[in-house]
């Protein structure tokens, strides 16, 4: 679709197509929630419509037809019931909804791009920022070019001094201009390694680079309330933060080039928005973006809505690598304790009948692990423990609908996380785990 000398393509796949009769066909979306049905309406959440309607829109037009109805399905999670909503929509109104939702994405679209454009003449004018290259780094740069564009991986063993990080960034910012390459993330564990990333791309946009880079920090460092309670209740930066994003992101991506914590803590406090997620919504919109391994390699918190193509054209510079084999083992592992379980069979014994039972029962299945176990102290086991995983997948349950009902209670939202990572890990589970 054009939209003011833009083209945006527009695509995707509806959950459902329901036939009645030849011609009668109705157009599907289907969320799942852990909100009680009987609370919710037609109202509850906009964006459920909003994609309902991209989907009756393309299908209309795509079939050359004039109305169809669009109906909008939620599916409880834990019982299994659902509630239904219909709206009948013309070919028309679909098509100036599905125009207003580009209207409101036009700008940002514009923004990226112009900076676009500006950003490739710019790496295709960039020369090597010093005057000359050390004994070394010529080789480094021109092997970090070529593997990049043949797609492969390279592993590099330079030694102190040589300065790797200016020979790795250097060839990668060239790569970006080719059609390939859009992206690049620079990983690394340290906060100087991170800073002298930071300076190389503040050096090259000084001899005329057009990059945008962003530095995402730990969430515990940059929290405003310094507790770390992120919800609407506790924290002014979390409640209402996707009614200012918006704004946010527009304001600080038409003045600056390098965000990194401090910039991006001032346009946080400016527009009222959390500082963090500010930087993980930045890090879509940039060139460059500076973070933790973890930001790539941990399924818990990696950046999950870039997509499979975004992906294959994404750089990796990984610095000091060899430290990835004890972080991966981290990563990729999770711990269950007895103890939580216990004090919330005991805090939810009477007020939640079903939580408090599941908590009993996990607790229980720890004492006969542990009678099991006996003087020896530890027991690897072969295979997955089922019976665990199934009381835990029970217990999230039960703690989502009186997470749900009750608020945010530490104890048990600390315990439904943990026990989110064991299903997530276990869901991972082959023959490079074990479990003891």
């Amino acid at each position: 679709m054009e939209f003011e000398n833009l083209l945006f393509l527009l695509e995707g796949r509806c959950d459902g197509l329901l036939f009645s009769g030849e011609y009668n066909i109705t157009i599907e979306e289907i969320k799942s929630t852990s909100l009680p049905l009987e609370s919710m309406d037609e109202r509850t959440n906009p964006a459920h419509w909003a994609q309902a309607q991209c989907y009756g829109f393309m299908f209309l037009k795509e079939q050359g037809k004039d109305q169809r109805d669009l109906r909008l399905t939620y599916v409880h999670k834990i019982s299994g019931d659902k509630k239904f909503f219909t709206r009948t929509s013309s070919l028309v109104e679909l098509e100036d909804s599905v125009r207003g939702m580009i209207a409101n994405f036009a700008p940002y679209a514009r923004l990226q791009v112009e900076h676009g454009l500006k950003r490739d003449l710019s790496i295709k004018k960039l020369n090597f920022p010093f005057p000359r290259y050390r004994q070394g780094q010529r080789q480094l740069a021109g092997a970090v070019y070529k593997t990049i564009n043949e797609g492969r991986t390279l592993f590099a063993n330079a030694p102190t001094g040589i300065g790797k990080t200016i020979s790795t960034i250097f060839p990668a910012v060239k790569a970006i201009r080719e059609e390939r390459i859009r992206k690049l993330f620079y990983l690394t564990a340290k906060t100087t390694t991170r800073q002298t990333a930071e300076e190389a791309f503040s050096l090259m946009i000084k001899k005329g680079l057009e990059i945008r880079t962003v530095t995402i920090t730990a969430k515990a460092k940059v929290c405003f309330t310094s507790e770390g309670k992120c919800n609407k209740n506790d924290c002014e930066y979390a409640n209402g933060y996707y009614d200012r994003i918006n704004d946010a992101v527009l304001d600080i991506l038409r003045k600056e080039a390098i965000l990194d914590r401090s910039c991006i803590e001032k346009y946080a406090r400016k527009h009222l928005v959390c500082p963090f997620e500010f930087s993980l919504d930045l890090a879509y919109a940039a060139d460059a973006v500076i973070c933790d391994y973890n930001y790539i390699f941990d399924p818990k918190v990696s950046l999950k809505k870039l997509f499979d193509e975004q992906k294959r054209k994404t750089i990796l510079l990984v610095d000091e690598a060899h430290n990835l084999v004890d972080r991966g083992r981290d990563i990729f592992s999770a711990t269950l304790e007895k103890s939580p379980f216990l004090q919330l069979k005991r805090e939810f014994k009477e007020k939640n009948h079903s939580l408090g039972d599941i908590s009993k029962r996990l607790n229980n299945y720890f004492i006969q692990l542990r009678k099991q176990v006996g003087s020896s102290k530890t027991m690897e086991f072969e295979e997955p423990l089922e019976e665990l995983n199934q009381l835990v997948a029970e217990f999230i349950e039960h703690a989502e609908n009186e997470l749900i009902r009750a608020g945010e209670l530490d104890l048990l939202l600390e315990t439904f996380f943990v026990a989110q990572n064991w299903q997530r890990i276990t869901r991972l589970y082959d023959e490079r785990h074990f479990i003891c």
